[in-house]
């Protein structure tokens, strides 16, 4: 079997496991591809069209083929040695059950379903000489064959079986802790002046949201979210009443075009939150303070 030949049933074989794949360029693993991800495919027509091309390499996306694969290189302690231990530490067996690639530099790389929430990718975030690949990530697949100093290595399967979901210690130590929740400045007394102005921008920025045309409600609401975050971020609007104000002029377009509730909240939530970051520093003229009645009057 030639080069193209191989390379295709390669690629052929990675697609039978429901795993989209690319071309990566020949006897190496970069994409040939700039847009990679996006266009890593099941399609057999497209990766008979790309194979009978050149003999590229194999790239799986790890997001479209929903893998976290576990790169383990070669070194002093071996990636495989590091994981071993690891999950010892967290009272687990190594996780040697599940598909097993052997790559060119003598490393391996471990095979397991992701979980349903997205992990990034890491380098060395678990140990020395152990990666992890994930969303955003991709792998050269089995047949992928790479230059190095002792010649032509391949990367070949070393356990053909259906990857393991990904253990729960190892996810755990992948997720990220949640951000901060962005520190909101507790609503302050207003003085007159202040509530005014608050009461003149809320105004405003619903009408800009009821007013909005097809094609910029979108815009409009977050750009009105905003406006009133940078409120909320100098303590001078209460959050709650800013979302509820803008929820309550973007109800008009419920249903019109696809638009929902749920959108709302979504462009809502992101634009109080961008305007929070930049506190707006009320003018000391623009709305005009309210007069005090003179001496010896009732009334203004």
């Amino acid at each position: 079997m030639g080069a193209f030949e191989a390379r295709l049933a390669a690629a052929l074989a990675a697609v039978e496991h429901g795993w989209p794949v690319f071309p990566l360029r020949p006897l190496g693993k970069v994409p040939a591809l700039k847009d990679w991800d996006r266009r890593a495919t099941l399609d057999t027509d497209q990766v008979e069209a790309w194979w009978r091309h050149r003999p590229y390499n194999i790239g799986i996306s790890c997001r479209a083929a929903n893998l976290l694969v576990i790169d383990l290189d070669q070194g002093i302690p071996h990636g495989r040695d590091v994981l071993a231990e690891l999950a010892h530490r967290h009272g687990a067996d190594d996780p040697t059950d599940t598909y097993t690639v052997f790559t060119p530099s003598g490393g391996e790389h471990r095979y397991f379903q992701a979980p349903p929430t997205p992990l990034r990718n890491t380098v060395g975030k678990l140990g020395r000489h152990v990666d992890t690949r994930s969303a955003g990530g991709y792998v050269a697949a089995a047949g992928s064959i790479r230059h190095m100093t002792s010649g032509l290595r391949l990367y070949k399967v070393t356990k053909d079986i259906t990857p393991a979901p990904a253990p729960t210690w190892l996810v755990r130590l992948l997720t990220p802790p949640p951000p901060p929740p962005l520190p909101t400045a507790p609503p302050i007394p207003a003085p007159r002046r202040v509530r005014a102005y608050r009461a003149a921008a809320l105004d405003g920025e619903a009408n800009r949201v009821r007013t909005a045309v097809p094609g910029t409600r979108a815009h409009a609401l977050f750009t009105a979210a905003c406006r009133l975050g940078e409120l909320v971020g100098a303590g001078w609007l209460d959050e709650r009443d800013a979302t509820a104000t803008l929820l309550d002029a973007a109800a008009r377009h419920n249903g019109v075009e696809g638009w929902t509730e749920r959108e709302a909240r979504h462009h809502i939530t992101n634009g109080l939150a961008t305007g929070r970051r930049n506190p707006r520093v009320i003018p000391d003229r623009g709305v005009p303070e309210p007069r005090e009645p003179a001496p010896g009057r009732v009334g203004w």
